[in-house]
Parts: C-alpha cells; structure tokens; sequence
C-alpha cells in the first residue's frame, strides 16, 4: 500500500463531513431572511452577524485546544452542538432569540473551521497542500452551492412553516456529526507541552509570509460578509428566491471547481503567482458586477461571460492563502495559527454583513458593490505595504527548517 494511501483516506473522510455540514449552512443562508422578516436592514444584519462575532471570540482558543487536546475532539463536540442549535432555531423566529442561538452557532463553527483546517495541514505536505486546500474549498463551497439549492427548495415547500427547515438541517448537520464521531482517525501531529490556557498569541506561530497576506485574508472575509446579506439585496431588486439562489449556486460552484485546479497550481508554480491571479480576479469581479447592476438586472444577464472568467480567477485566492499558512506554521502550533486566520474569517464575515446591512439602507445593491470593491483595493494596498516592511524576513531560517 501507498504510504500515502492512509491520510488519503482519512482527507475523503473528512471531507465528506465538511460536505454535510456545508450543505446544512448553505440552506440557512436561503432560509434565514424569509425567516426574520419583517424587521429591518440592520437588525437582519445584526442577527447574522451574531454568528461570526462569537466565531471570532473562540477562533484562537479552539485553535489552541487543537494543539493540546487533539482535533478530532473539537470537530466532534463543534458538529454535535451546531446540530443542537439549529433545531433551537426552529423553535421560535423571535429576532432576539434566534440572534441569541444564532451566536452560539458560531462557537461550533469555529470548532469545526479550525479543526478542519489543522486536520488538512496535518494530512498534506507542502508539495500537496495546495491541492488539498483547494479540494478543501472545493467541498466547502460545493457543500454551500447544495444548500443554497436545497434552502431554495426548502423555503418554497416549508414556506407556511419554516421550523421545519431548521429541523431538517439539523438532521444534515447530525449526519456529518457521525461521520466524525464514527470514522475520522486523529491524525499524527505534533503537540503542544504547554497548556491550552496559556500561550494564546498565534501570531508567534506565524512567519513574515504568512503574516503578509493577513489584510488580503482579511477582505476576502469581508466580501464573504456582504455575499451573506446578498439574497435579501437582490430580493429589492426584483429577482425571486429561486434566481437568487441559482445564481449564487452558480457562483459558488465556478468557485469550487476553480479552487482545486489553482490550489494545484500553487504546488507547482508557487503560491504568490497563482494569489495575484486571485486578486486580479476579485477586482475585476466587483467591478463588473457594480457595472453591471448599474444597468439593471438585464445588465447581469449580458455580462455573465466575464462575470464568470473574473469568479473563476477569484477561486484562486482562498486554497493559496490556506496553503501559505499552512506551509509557515510551527509543527506544534497549526491549531493556534489556523485559529487566528478563522478569527479573520469569522470577524471579517461579522464586519462585512454589517457594511452590507448599512450601505444596502443607504444606497441599494450597487452600493453594497463598490463598497466591497473599495474595500478589497484596500486590503491589498495594506498588504503591499507590510510586504515592504517584512520583506527582510522572509527567509526565516526556523520555519524551514522545521519542514
């Protein structure tokens, strides 16, 4: 047998579960605005974000526990208390009380974000992991473009009574919480000695490269944000749940299916060439999405060719970064470093459905655009700017060595 046969199995297996509880949060991304309604721009906004705020605050101590107490652990308990949540969700649509369970939902998934992540780092190897990365977020996203498309359906056949897709997510959830329980083997790592409480700093897991890209990561979770307030956006503008949810599945599935093809060529040609493509791709994405909506909803329509080159580049962005972290962080330390970049994710989300929730009152859906556009041009610049800082330090010795 290959010597790499095992952690391939092992990556299937956890991709698997990834998959089920993907598909589980894609459907409350269709299901949770119809759920709410009637309140307005900024309390919706406000419920989403609950979510991420908390994800954020238990990122960096989940991360450590990966480090200290093992991953399959955290991804286990993380899976079996979102499957809990969901059915609390489904039993009441008061705004504070689903804003409430909505936020501790996001302490599960940030157990289930860094695990995951730490698990991939432990399973590839420098020379794979850009491909297992993108696999990563090939499942992650596919997992979503099915629960857009199942929340689409759900929000039609439960619409009298919404309870009952929450109810039936949760079971999804459960789903991916026996498989973890069941058949996911901890994978080898090296552990932390000192004490999950103590040490919390990730960013002394982290060298020059990594920290870098941390604005980049930073706006890509932003926009990620906004993307979550879009059905509600696009909704005023007069495209029904069903357009609205085939159009994000297409976007998410153009971004699946890219993401393992540039994770692989991140491998090869290396990851800062393939990560300006990426960037490249996420400008001209908001650009032409801003322009076209200017024109109406026609206008979305005649520009899909190069709306969907530009989101086949933008793929490139996330297995990249996901990559470089990987290949920079400590042996004894991947949970803590895995645990800052969810902190970014999961603050970034928060952030950016609250810009969205706020521009859309202000100024419509194309606001919610260029602001996003504004907003990643920054992020960049940020990056440049640290990169002319840091650049002395980009041969850390210590860090290669230890690959």
């Amino acid at each position: 047998m290959s010597p790499d046969a095992g952690p391939r199995r092992d990556l299937l297996i956890l991709y698997a579960a990834i998959l089920a509880s993907r598909v589980g949060f894609g459907v409350i991304i269709i299901i949770f605005p119809s759920y709410i309604k009637g309140v307005s721009d900024i309390a919706a906004a406000l419920a989403l974000a609950a979510y991420p705020i908390f994800e954020a605050g238990a990122a960096i101590p989940m991360g450590r526990f990966c480090d200290t107490g093992g991953r399959k652990r955290i991804f286990v308990v993380s899976l079996g208390f979102m499957a809990i949540m969901m059915v609390f969700v489904g039993l009441t649509n008061n705004i504070y009380a689903v804003a409430t369970v909505h936020a501790l939902m996001g302490i599960g998934a940030a157990g289930v974000t860094v695990s995951t992540l730490t698990m991939i780092t432990d399973l590839t190897r420098e020379t794979n992991r850009g491909t297992g990365m993108g696999a990563f977020d090939f499942v992650n996203v596919g997992g979503y473009a099915i629960g857009l498309l199942l929340g689409t359906i759900m929000d039609s056949v439960f619409k009298a009574n919404l309870s009952l897709a929450f109810f039936s997510t949760s079971v999804i959830v459960a789903s991916a919480f026996l498989v973890g329980a069941i058949v996911i083997v901890e994978p080898l790592h090296q552990r932390s000695a000192s004490g999950w409480t103590t040490d919390l700093n990730p960013f002394r897991s982290m060298d020059a490269r990594a920290k870098v890209i941390i604005p980049i990561w930073l706006g890509v979770t932003i926009l990620l944000g906004m993307v979550f307030f879009l059905p509600r956006a696009f909704e005023r503008v007069g495209l029904a749940g069903g357009t609205t949810g085939g159009i994000l599945l297409a976007g998410v599935f153009i971004l699946g299916v890219g993401s393992i093809g540039f994770g692989a060529l991140s491998d090869t040609v290396g990851r800062t060439k393939v990560l300006l493509v990426g960037v490249a791709g996420m400008m001209g994405l908001l650009i032409s999405l801003s322009f076209s909506f200017n024109s109406g909803v026609g206008g979305l329509y005649r520009n899909l060719p190069v709306i969907s080159v530009f989101a086949l580049a933008t793929s490139a962005l996330v297995p990249t970064i996901l990559a470089t972290v990987g290949d920079k962080a400590l042996l004894e330390r991947r949970g803590s470093t895995m645990g800052l970049y969810s902190v970014m994710l999961s603050g970034g989300t928060a952030i950016g459905t609250l810009v969205a929730g706020t521009v859309h009152h202000i100024s419509g859906l194309t606001g919610i655009l260029e602001t996003g556009s504004v907003i990643f041009a920054l992020a960049c610049l940020l990056s440049f700017i640290l990169w002319l800082f840091l650049r002395g330090r980009m041969d850390t010795k210590a860090m290669i060595l230890q690959k």
